[in-house]
């Protein structure tokens, strides 16, 4: 009797073993969520609004799923990195939103990016200068490093991915020359 016990608690524990490499086969064979921001793709930061002390600017950088499964972005915001050491003309704040749906409030809403598809971050830098006319403000101005941090969650644990993109002087001089010429026109 004990023996047939057992051999039933053998089978037992044999079939729920056989049943998570099953599991784990199933998700390797149909794969999982791979979220990658396409830097190449990046838009150039446009100016979107200036004033004397003041200036906005914006951009987009499309993030794509490559992987087989949908995901979803349920966390993502902009850090830039500018110490005060570095450069202190200016206090400089950036957001990043849906492009399609664009929030002002901070407040991430999720999303899901199904497998093959983009969608578009929206980055918006906001610079307000120390001084009284912001073209002067930014005459110094270094580049900066801004990291764009996203939190997936698909079929695997939840995971947090980073990826840092850079305003470079020449860019931000660019769209400023853009701008301030096409309100000369």
């Amino acid at each position: 009797m004990l023996l047939l016990v057992v051999k039933i608690l053998a089978v037992i524990v044999l079939l729920i073993c056989l049943g998570f490499i099953a599991y784990w086969a199933a998700a390797v064979i149909k794969g999982d969520c791979v979220l990658k921001v396409e830097k190449t793709k990046k838009t150039p930061f446009k100016v979107v609004d200036m004033g004397p002390r003041s200036v906005t600017l914006a951009c987009t950088i499309p993030i794509k799923n490559v992987g087989r499964q949908l995901g979803t972005i349920m966390d993502a915001f902009v850090r830039t990195y500018l110490p005060f050491e570095q450069y202190d003309e200016a206090r400089i704040t950036a957001h990043l939103t849906d492009n399609d749906v664009p929030r002002d409030d901070d407040y991430w809403q999720a999303y899901i990016v199904d497998p093959g598809k983009s969608k578009k971050f929206l980055i918006t830098l906001e610079i307000k200068g120390k001084g009284d006319n912001i073209l002067r403000d930014l005459e110094t101005f270094p580049e900066i490093a801004m990291d764009i941090i996203y939190q997936v969650v698909a079929r695997s644990d939840y995971y947090y991915a980073k990826t840092r993109i850079i305003l470079t002087k020449e860019e931000l001089r660019n769209a400023l020359y853009e701008y301030t010429s096409a309100e000369v026109k």
